[in-house]
């Protein structure tokens, strides 16, 4: 075909067509996304508030976490902050950074009311960065970076933060979602952190959702954990079903007038294992192999799932 594909195959992008799949072992059918919005309108009393969701790498872990971020901004009014791990990182300093400068950005109209009520007194220097970009001089508008003493912030100073905003939040009919992504990436104890920091936050009953990700190995040690794991929820990601995979396909040509073949859809299932970048890497190969302007055959995915030319002589060597 003539037009660029509708897909997105590379490693943490959004695909243009998200397919909310259940969780592995769910029996009722309900997709992850639409269990972390549930979880959150139902109030901090459900279990699932604070939620740690497991995956191996290329399982949509991050697209998923991007549409709850979006989901729980737009539909519940809330306050998001979303965080993407690098390796070695510390990452406590940041998302006090975020809490604020999220809370600005979503409440406006509580501006005035908001810097008195949930800046601490130890974040001083924060509280003065943060009230110079109010047109009338007053409130929380933009909280700049490169605060002095905010990179290294400590964990209490986040929970004091946390605490404080969740209370605000509460004020106000709202909430707070911080959500982290790649939390294994993160410098030893940082992880472990975030699951103190949900017991903390637990404990007060407020409607403030930490919803962070990480790869089975960490997932397990959390379930096996009384500790700071005792208030994840952990849901697993598993390998797209065919009705999954035929969805992310079909509908992003549908809304181009182009139709994949059943038996295309039964091999791109096959091919790509049910992993989600997999399936967005066969629909753009696919897409691109097709020579009808409105059909993708079973040739064309095939076309599209055989190894580039001189792959297995690479192996070889």
């Amino acid at each position: 075909m003539n037009s660029c594909p509708p897909y997105r195959p590379l490693r943490g992008s959004q695909p243009p067509h998200f397919v909310d799949r259940p969780e592995v072992g769910q029996l009722d059918g309900q997709g992850a996304l639409a269990s972390v919005v549930a979880a959150l309108a139902n109030g901090p009393a459900d279990p699932r508030t604070h939620r740690l969701l497991a995956g191996g790498p290329a399982m949509g872990k991050t697209a998923l976490l991007r549409s709850a971020a979006a989901e729980v901004r737009h539909r519940l009014g809330w306050a998001v902050v979303f965080h993407s791990c690098r390796p070695k990182q510390r990452a406590l300093g940041t998302v006090v950074v975020d809490v604020l400068a999220a809370m600005a950005r979503q409440w406006p109209e509580h501006q005035a009311l908001m810097g008195d009520a949930v800046l601490h007194p130890r974040l001083g220097d924060l509280a003065r960065g943060a009230r110079l970009a109010h047109p009338a001089g007053r409130g929380v508008v933009a909280v700049p970076r490169g605060v002095d003493g905010l990179a290294e912030a400590s964990w209490a100073e986040l929970r004091t933060v946390m605490h404080l905003a969740g209370r605000f939040a509460s004020s106000i009919d709202r909430g707070l979602l911080v959500v982290v992504d790649d939390i294994d990436a993160l410098v030893p104890g940082e992880a472990e952190a975030f699951g103190w920091l949900s017991r903390s936050v637990a404990g007060e009953c407020l409607p403030v959702s930490l919803l962070l990700s990480c790869r089975p190995p960490l997932a397990e040690r959390v379930a096996r954990s009384g500790n700071f794991g005792a208030t994840l929820w952990v849901s697993r990601l598993g390998p797209m079903g065919f009705d999954d995979v035929a969805e992310a396909l079909s509908v992003p040509a549908a809304e181009r007038g182009v139709v994949f073949a059943p038996e295309a859809l039964e091999l791109a299932h096959r091919s790509s294992g049910g992993l989600p970048v997999e399936v967005q890497r066969l629909g753009f190969g696919a897409w691109s192999a097709a020579a009808g302007p409105h059909l993708i055959t079973v040739e064309d995915v095939a076309s599209a799932a055989r190894p580039p030319a001189g792959a297995a002589m690479a192996v070889a060597c």
